[in-house]
């Protein structure tokens, strides 16, 4: 392993007994740096398609009202897929029809126009974990294992549950949002 370079992962050791002034010096894990920014498209052991993390980022950084995301697990792979990317859907009525038909779980991400009493406006993004009735046991295990990791990679303040596509609607979703 000498003479890789340093992925800058933790393990770390420092170059003098106790008691003497050290300095920390990177320990040689073998990993080289490429490989720890990959893990970085890990989700507990799931990877993230190719372009994934980007296409998220640009989601949440130029994404405007009505922008949906539809995101399942590739079982075959453990990989996490973008299903389908949707730009200035008219409401989130629409989104609901686009998973009406699914059979095993989703994760939504929706930007939602939010009008606040005082006249601010806001953009926040819904994070909708779509779970259908008579699921397997395992893909609902495999589903919810990973919404928190999800809500923290996705960098979003609140998570909702679904059981039937015709429940999502606005009223639902500004309900959710503001707490109810």
């Amino acid at each position: 392993k000498e003479g890789l370079p340093h992925c800058g992962c933790a393990d770390a050791q420092p170059s003098a007994p106790q008691g003497q002034h050290t300095r920390v010096v990177p320990a040689r894990c073998g990993r080289r740096p490429e490989q720890s920014r990959n893990m970085a498209d890990e989700v507990l052991g799931y990877k993230m398609a190719d372009g994934m993390s980007a296409a998220i980022k640009s989601f949440q950084l130029r994404g405007s009202s009505g922008d949906a995301m539809v995101i399942r697990i590739v079982h075959s792979s453990d990989e996490l897929q973008i299903e389908e990317s949707c730009k200035g859907l008219s409401s989130i009525e629409d989104l609901a029809e686009k998973i009406e038909d699914a059979i095993e779980p989703r994760y939504l991400l929706f930007i939602h126009k939010q009008s606040h009493t005082d006249g601010r406006v806001s953009y926040p993004i819904a994070f909708i974990v779509f779970m259908p009735p008579n699921v397997p046991a395992s893909l609902k295990m495999m589903y919810t294992r990973l919404v928190p990791a999800l809500v923290e990679k996705f960098r979003v303040a609140k998570q909702f549950s679904l059981s039937d596509p015709e429940d999502l609607t606005t009223e639902w979703l500004e309900e959710k949002l503001a707490g109810r």
